[in-house]
């Protein structure tokens, strides 16, 4: 086995591709839930299903002879911790699936290590059903093929702490960069509530979340990310185009809206900068990304209704249901959303 760590992302992938191109793997897993005695093919899933209730690591849907479908929603988990209230916030996400007509059942589960599953015993009891992942490795190490059971020792891994493990490259250069950065913050912009940081060698990407950005629904921080120059405001689970179009209005000439995976990032651009570019050259131009951190925040204050408003309008499920007809058609408006 040659991946030397695997994330929790790695796993949402390799069973999602499991359950809709491997129906013995889908059956066998089935086994395992409620619905067992059910007879049922998988017709459907999504991986990193986001709502403003949060995300589900992946949704499988099954369908039986009767046409009916049901759900197996699945939180997969390798070392993270569990959120606060993450079940819950499944169930709800599930019962409002239920209510949308995508299926009429479904079962909350969690996959993780043995081991993980043994150290928070006590906080999961939210969840319908917990399945380890030694337990899905003996379902592909049944099947007896040279890809399965490259698969089930990818999850038996998945949780051992030697391989999966990430550890810190201390490094003097880095640690003095960032400890002066820290004493520039303190002094000329508390606005950041930027905190010491131990980080690794050469790194230059760090966020700040002063404690008014919010978590829920949507979490918001502040990313610099110095190598490549941006400064971005974020907002997680957000469509960057929706998003664009109901905060247009407020944008100052600077600053853009990007898409940065599954969130939506209001951007400023400033000097890039690294490590090696040493407190001479390097912190000048840490203080101009710090001046940019510094006007989105303020930005945020200053709009905060609105743009919390608009980043829960543009999460991907909802925008199917924002609004009037005409503004579905149209796309909903700034005085639809922030009004609902």
């Amino acid at each position: 086995m040659t991946v030397g760590r695997k994330y929790e992302r790695d796993v949402d992938l390799l069973l999602a591709e499991e359950f809709f191109v491997n129906p013995e793997f889908a059956e066998s897993f089935k086994l395992l839930t409620r619905f067992a005695g059910k007879r049922a093919l998988v017709t459907d899933f999504w991986v990193s299903k986001s709502n403003n209730l949060g995300e589900s690591d992946l949704i499988v849907i099954y369908k039986g002879a009767d046409e009916r479908c049901f759900a197996l929603l699945i939180e997969d988990k390798v070392d993270a911790n569990l959120q606060p209230g993450q079940a819950e916030r499944y169930r709800q996400r599930a019962e409002r699936d239920v209510k949308g007509g995508y299926y009429s059942a479904f079962e909350i589960i969690l996959c993780a290590p043995v081991r993980y599953i043994e150290k928070n015993y006590d906080k999961l009891a939210g969840f319908d059903r917990l399945i380890s992942l030694d337990q899905i490795a003996g379902l592909l190490d049944a099947q007896s093929n040279r890809r399965t059971s490259y698969r089930a020792d990818f999850l038996k891994t998945a949780g051992t702490r030697r391989i999966s493990a990430w550890r810190r490259e201390d490094d003097e250069a880095t640690n003095d960069f960032w400890y002066a950065a820290y004493k520039l913050a303190s002094q000329e912009f508390p606005i950041l509530e930027m905190k010491p940081l131990k980080l690794t060698k050469n790194s230059a990407w760090i966020t700040l979340r002063p404690r008014d950005l919010p978590t829920m629904p949507k979490y918001v921080y502040v990313s610099l990310k110095g190598g490549k120059g941006n400064v971005d405001l974020t907002f997680k689970e957000t469509t960057a185009f929706q998003f664009h179009q109901l905060i247009k209005q407020f944008l100052e000439p600077d600053m853009t809206v990007t898409q940065t995976g599954a969130a939506a990032a209001i951007r400023i651009k400033s000097p890039a900068f690294r490590i090696t570019d040493g407190l001479v050259e390097g912190l000048p131009r840490v203080k101009a990304a710090f001046e940019a951190a510094s006007r989105l925040i303020e930005f945020y204050r200053r709009h905060r209704a609105e743009l919390n408003a608009c980043a829960n309008a543009a999460t991907p499920e909802q925008l199917s249901w924002i609004g009037t007809e005409a503004e579905d058609q149209a796309g909903p408006t700034l005085n639809s959303v922030v009004s609902s």
